[in-house]
Formats: structure tokens, C-alpha cells, sequence
């Protein structure tokens, strides 16, 4: 069971449902780029003992934002930030949008995993048979 604090001081839920540690397949519907991303985080996730059959649609989210900002800046990069319209006016690129909105979706589930430092000094793994390491990963 992992905690993020509790600003609030209510009650902590002992009965809050525990998906097993086991990691998801890779969503089919993945582009190669985000599929990439997903090995990549499932190594990192295991080696947190975060990760949870029911993290499915949430990783794939995350691994799918994180290509479609990935194509996105490289687009980007090509044409630049500014284009001239038909009528002769200078406008930012739409891909910014693209861009801006990928990089908050991705901020937003990197949190949900504790893939950022803020993110991360607010957990704690509770100790319990579930979640205890043999490996020493856990071990300080």
C-alpha cells in the first residue's frame, strides 16, 4: 500500500482494494515509439514495486502522451514556432498546443506513479507480506 502524506488528516482506508504487483501487457493499440517508453517504465516501476495489474490503461496513457509529444517537437522543430496564414498573418504553431498539452498529461500521470522527485518524498511502501523484497531493493 503506498501513501502520499495526509494533509487532510482523515482517516487512512485499511480496506482500500490491493491489485496484485504484476505487470500489465503492453497495450496493441501502443505505436512503436510509446511501446518503447513502456519497457522502459515497466523496468523502473518493478524495480519500485509500484506496478499493478490494474495500471493497464493509466501506463499506456502516460507511454501514449509521452509519443504523440515525441512526433509532435520533431514536427515542430521542422516547421518552427511561428507560420504565416493565408491572409498573411503570423501565428504560433498548433503544434505548441500539441506539445504543451502532451507535457501536462505526462507530468500529471508521472506523479500518479511517483516518477518525480516531488512525487516520490511523499510515498512510503508499507511494510507488509505483499510487498516485502528478498532482493534487497528496498533495502537502505
Amino acid at each position: 500500500m503506498l501513501l502520499e502524506g495526509n494533509p487532510g488528516k482523515r482517516p487512512i482506508n485499511h480496506a482500500e482494494p490491493q491489485p496484485r504487483l504484476k505487470t500489465p501487457r503492453c497495450p496493441d493499440y501502443l505505436d512503436e515509439e510509446a511501446k518503447n517508453e513502456w519497457k522502459r517504465l515497466v523496468r523502473i516501476l518493478r524495480h519500485m514495486k509500484l506496478l499493478t495489474e490494474a495500471d493497464y490503461i493509466s501506463l499506456g496513457n502516460l507511454c501514449q502522451a509521452y509519443s504523440t509529444m515525441i512526433k509532435a517537437q520533431m514536427k515542430l522543430s521542422e516547421s518552427g514556432l511561428l507560420f504565416k496564414t493565408g491572409s498573411g498573418y503570423v501565428q504560433q504553431s498548433p503544434l505548441l498546443g500539441v506539445v504543451n498539452t502532451c507535457m501536462e498529461t505526462i507530468t500529471r500521470l508521472c506523479r500518479e506513479f511517483g516518477l518525480t522527485p516531488s512525487s516520490r518524498s511523499r510515498m512510503q511502501l508499507l511494510s507488509t507480506e505483499r510487498e516485502q523484497s528478498s532482493d534487497g531493493v528496498l533495502d537502505f
